[in-house]
């Protein structure tokens, strides 16, 4: 018998095949099983996804105003460095401004230390508020991972109490699905234990 005979096209069992019983009574007691946890934590996962989505909304709002501050600091910066770069233009660069040489403050350069002032101010305050909305942001990325940990491990963590008899037999006590389930499963496993290997028979 080719494996394609023993098993559906897909590699599954078929019914009627050896183990298919066992497969589908424990893929019944798996969904009960995650049914049964999901519907336990949901209160406490409401609850815990209110207070984030609270936190979420005024971190928003804040990186919305931040975004506006950043766009008015960095066109006042440009508008400083313009003007100084006016008077002294070999001190302006695209991403940098240098002050004025002492022999610069003179003269044609006259003033010129006051421009270099004023646009480095201009350019520490928007670096200031793009390195703020920059936190922010992977604030707002870090909460929302801190979120799906913490419902992961709340679902975890009744799982694990699950795995201990103490556990298992209050969670059956409280959802007769889930104890039905297990039960079937349960059942069909004490079946195959006391069914004789193939080829013996009885002796």
């Amino acid at each position: 018998m080719s494996s394609s005979d023993e098993f559906g096209s897909s590699g599954e069992l078929l019914p009627g095949q050896p183990g298919f019983d066992e497969m589908l009574a424990q893929g019944n007691y798996d969904f009960a099983k995650t049914r049964f946890v999901r519907t336990l934590t949901g209160d406490g996962v409401a609850r815990i996804v209110e207070h984030a989505a609270a936190r979420r909304a005024k971190l928003r709002v804040e990186i919305d105003n931040l975004r506006v501050l950043v766009r008015a600091r960095h066109e006042a910066a440009v508008e400083h460095a313009r003007a100084y770069g006016q008077i002294l233009p070999h001190r302006v660069g695209k991403t940098w401004i240098q002050p004025p040489a002492h022999t610069e403050k003179i003269g044609a350069g006259y003033g010129s230390e006051r421009f270099y002032k004023l646009a480095a101010r201009a350019a520490k305050e928007y670096v200031e508020i793009r390195d703020l909305l920059a936190k922010r942001r992977d604030q707002l990325i870090t909460m929302e991972a801190d979120l799906r940990t913490a419902l992961d491990e709340r679902e975890a963590a009744l799982i694990r109490q699950m795995e201990s008899p103490r556990g298992l037999q209050s969670a059956l006590q409280r959802d007769p699905l889930l104890n039905v389930a297990y039960q079937k499963l349960k059942a069909l496993r004490a079946d195959l234990q006391k069914q004789p290997a193939d080829g013996i028979g009885d002796l």
